[in-house]
């Protein structure tokens, strides 16, 4: 039983290996974002999408960090504050149009998108802080 649970984990591994690697987003050493409040709005984005979809549609914790987002970036209605929140939905629908099942492939998606969320931040990081 414990061999055949293990076979069974190992292939899993093998066969979403593949999706995860095709999901994660090379950059060369070095790179810099020319727009990364927007890339950051957009992977907020996909992540409320995996929340809305595998934790139900009460699930509003990166909606609500999008809203504070643009509280502190884009406090009045104009066109940088649009295109964040453009983002965002964009990231929702980058998501839903590749509606990745809920467990395996969802973490490796979120930990893909966690990645390169924090490379955002940093960058803007070294960009504001330094």
């Amino acid at each position: 039983m414990v061999m055949r649970t293990l076979c069974l984990v190992l292939g899993l591994m093998l066969t979403l290996a593949p999706m995860a690697a095709a999901q994660k987003v090379v950059r060369p050493p070095g790179y810099q974002d020319p727009y990364p409040v927007e890339s950051l709005a957009r992977v907020m984005g996909e992540m409320h999408y995996l929340d809305f979809a595998c934790k139900g549609r009460q699930s509003q914790d990166w909606r609500d960090a999008m809203v504070e987002l643009l509280d502190h970036e884009a406090p009045t209605r104009g066109g940088y504050r649009q295109r964040l929140v453009d983002r965002f939905n964009e990231g929702f629908r980058i998501q839903e149009r590749r509606n990745p099942r809920c467990g395996a492939e969802e973490e490796m998606v979120r930990q893909s998108l966690a990645a390169e969320g924090e490379a955002l931040s940093e960058q803007l990081r070294r960009t504001y802080l330094q």
